[in-house]
């Protein structure tokens, strides 16, 4: 395309030497305690699908969603297709719902669409009210060699820090027990 745009080969060498990427879109965050921390913006059922396929092919043990809702008339609207979306993962946690200027609806919620996605048989399927829990939640369940995918359009893209700095610190927690441990045994 670049060719029939009249731009030089060399610029068109730099432009794709420099090119990182789109941003959130299965963008690595980090990586800390062997457990790999990737942001997308994904957040309609078929966004997710296809980016929980994109992330099946990467070869991760386990991959653990944190999954943020955006918007009342989206969750109450694609609520089936939320309920399927989510199969390629192996742990979901979801978050409330980020509203992006739209007021409530009674009767939907993050809480409501976590438990609609368990009744369909979906496992280990959790609400998580607060980042804060997120983050410990998710950093709990990972192990090395997995995955932590936070998919939503909303506020998501925050928590992939919170969520390296607790796998950083029980990575930390866990050599200073073993190196005292160690000191005790010793003695």
């Amino acid at each position: 395309m670049g060719f029939g745009l009249d731009i030089s080969l060399e610029q068109i060498r730099t432009a794709l030497e420099t090119f990182r990427g789109v941003d959130r879109r299965f963008q690595l965050r980090g990586k800390a305690a062997g457990v790999s921390v990737i942001d997308d913006y994904g957040h309609h059922p078929t966004e997710i699908r296809a980016t929980l396929a994109a992330a099946r092919q990467c070869g991760y043990r386990r991959i653990h969603v944190v999954f943020e809702p955006h918007r009342y008339t989206r969750t109450r609207d694609l609520i089936e297709e939320f309920a399927t979306a989510f199969e390629q993962a192996d742990t979901l946690l979801v978050l409330d719902i980020y509203a992006a200027s739209e007021k409530p609806i009674e009767g939907v919620s993050g809480e409501g669409l976590a438990r609609h996605i368990q009744e369909t048989g979906k496992r280990e399927v959790k609400y998580v009210a607060s980042f804060q829990q997120a983050a410990e939640t998710v950093a709990a369940q990972a192990q090395e060699n997995d995955m932590i995918l936070t998919l939503g359009a909303g506020s998501v893209s925050h928590l992939g820090p919170m969520i390296l700095e607790t796998l950083g610190a029980r990575n930390s927690l866990t050599a200073a027990e073993l190196s005292g441990l160690i000191t005790g045994s010793s003695k």
